[in-house]
Parts: C-alpha cells; structure tokens; sequence
C-alpha cells in the first residue's frame, strides 16, 4: 500500500512538473511582422549614409501600442554581413545596448496605436552602428524581440534580408550632397575664472536643441571632443604636438581612460572644463579662442561641425625687470 502511495505521488509530481515546464517552454506566438527595405533617399544626406526602413505589421486581433523610446531604436537589431562575413559594430552599437539597459520601464507620453493590419516605419541607420566604410555587398537583416521586456517569454522576428552595395571610390571628392544634417545640439564657451588672464581653463556648455537624448560615450581624457581653435592679433596659431595627437586618438576611437555613458535630454545642457594649454597662450597680444565639435564625431556620414561663441582676451607685455645698480667697490 505504501509503495502504491509513493509511485501515485511520483506521478502527480511528474504531472505537475510537465505543467510547469510546458508553461515556461510555450512562448506566445508574435503578434506583429517586420519587413525592410534601403532608404535611397539618405543618400541626399550622405553618400556614406546607410539607412533601411523598417515596417512593423500588427498581425495579431487587437491593439498593438508603442512602447520605447525613439532613443532606444524600437528594440530593432541588426544583422550585418559583409560578403558573408559578420561587420565589426561601431562605439554607437555599444551605447544602444547601454541605453536600453536603463531603459527598461519606458513611459511614453504620446505612444502610437497600431490596429490589426496596420503598420508603423521606422528608420534606422544601419551605418551609424556597423561598419560600412567598407567596398562590398552587406547583406542586412532587422531582428527583434516579440516581448523584449520580457525574453523568458520572448521570440525573435526576422524582417526579410536586403543587400546594400557600396562601391570602390577611386580618388576624387565624395559626391556632393544635396541636404545638410541639422545640428543636434549647441555649444556656448566662457573662461572659467573671469579674472584669470590668460583662462586656463574654459568652460563649454553643450545644450541638446534636438527632440532626442543625446547618447554616447565620453572619454575622459579626450577632453569631450571638442577641438580649441586660437587666434593672436588675428592670425591663427599653429597647434602644438599635444592637440594633434588628441585629434589622432578621436580618429582612432581608442579611449585611453575611463568612459561613462553620458545621456543629455532635449532642451538640457551639460558643462565639460577644457584646459587652454599654454603652448597656446605662451606670447603677449590679442586673442580670440572659440571651440568646435562634430555632432556625430565617429560618424562622418552625418555629422555636422558646430562652432561656439568666440571669447577674447589680452595678454600683456611682461613688466620690465627693475635695473639694480651694482653696490659701490
């Protein structure tokens, strides 16, 4: 009897546990599609501008409501292979990740509404996150979560695989554009001690005038970017050795030191202190100094160089040295 009572318990654990395990294996279906297609008309922006269009179709009865950010990219990820071989993915990629890490509860005050059978683009710049500097054939394809705050319950949707071909350039300029990228943000500059002549330091004020976070990576050492332009008696000065090793490593996006996540929200600024090195500021006369700064500076294709407010100052003469007569023999 007792051996009957045991193997019946076996069994109703046994049954439970199938239970259990088919309600954790047993995802929900997906309730939308994805499908994509190359945006031919980034290239009035930039040749080097690699743009697909993603549409998302509710194909499930109901509702389907828009959740994230526009930061966040619609939890769109890619696929980028480059003559079949996987593309390296750019800084930007990295900070995506990052973003959507905190972003995780996200409340949008105006979400979209998608019925069954309707559909919302997106665009998504492919370039900004891999590679494609590269001549060849990409082939691209656009993934995403069904339930991407949820992935225990979660199933990857594949869009349709396009190619994108970028040819060979033999020498000559780029071809011209017809759009310019508008700048996302603006930059004003001021010394920061105003009775500290010449400033040592400067201070920029970098307000995003976008409708969108600004995201990236800031590496400390890299002075945030920005480039110090210096005039004396209204002729330019040279840049010393330091400056242009800097330029060098932002061309190389290597960060040397430490790197935060730096997230600015539209219509909010953030202040960084740049030293003015004397190398610059080394002779008596009249300076201006202003500062410049890419808008994308990993990302040519769509950058703009935004200039800030010039700021001026005099270094005078040094005062003659006081003559001492020698003392009497």
């Amino acid at each position: 009897m007792k051996r009957l009572t045991y193997y019946i318990l076996l069994v109703i654990v046994a049954i439970f546990a199938r239970i259990a395990l088919s309600q954790v294996t047993e995802k929900p279906k997906p309730t939308f599609s994805l499908s994509i297609e190359e945006d031919m008309g980034a290239t009035r922006i930039n040749p080097d501008l690699h743009r697909v269009l993603v549409k998302l179709t509710r194909t499930a009865v109901g509702a389907e409501v828009e959740q994230f950010h526009e930061e966040a990219k619609g939890m769109y990820d890619m696929i980028v292979l480059r003559d079949g071989v996987p593309v390296e993915e750019t800084g930007a990629m990295i900070d995506l990740r990052e973003y959507r890490k905190v972003d995780r509860n996200p409340t949008i005050s105006h979400p979209r509404l998608l019925e069954s059978g309707e559909n919302w683009t997106t665009p998504l710049d492919v370039s900004d996150y891999y590679d494609m500097t590269k001549p060849g054939v990409y082939q691209i394809t656009v993934t995403r979560e069904s339930l991407p705050l949820h992935l225990a319950y979660s199933m990857q949707v594949r869009s349709n695989t396009i190619t994108v071909h970028v040819p060979l350039r033999i020498g000559g300029p780029s071809p011209p554009v017809a759009e310019k990228p508008r700048p996302r943000f603006a930059l004003r500059l001021s010394a920061e001690d105003s009775d500290d002549v010449p400033p040592q330091s400067l201070q920029v004020v970098l307000e995003n005038t976008s409708n969108s976070v600004i995201r990236e990576r800031k590496c400390w050492p890299f002075m945030g970017m920005y480039n110090v332009v210096v005039s004396r008696n209204g002729e330019p000065v040279e840049e010393f050795d330091g400056a242009r090793s800097l330029q060098m490593r932002w061309a190389n996006v290597v960060c040397p030191g430490n790197e935060t996540l730096l997230q600015i929200k539209p219509g909010v600024s953030y202040a960084d202190r740049v030293p003015l090195s004397s190398p610059y500021v080394d002779k008596p006369g009249s300076y201006v100094v202003y500062v410049t700064r890419e808008t994308y500076p990993y990302n040519p294709a769509k950058s703009v160089l935004v200039e800030s407010n010039p700021i001026g100052f005099v270094v005078p003469e040094p005062s003659p040295a006081n003559y001492t007569p020698p003392a009497p023999q």
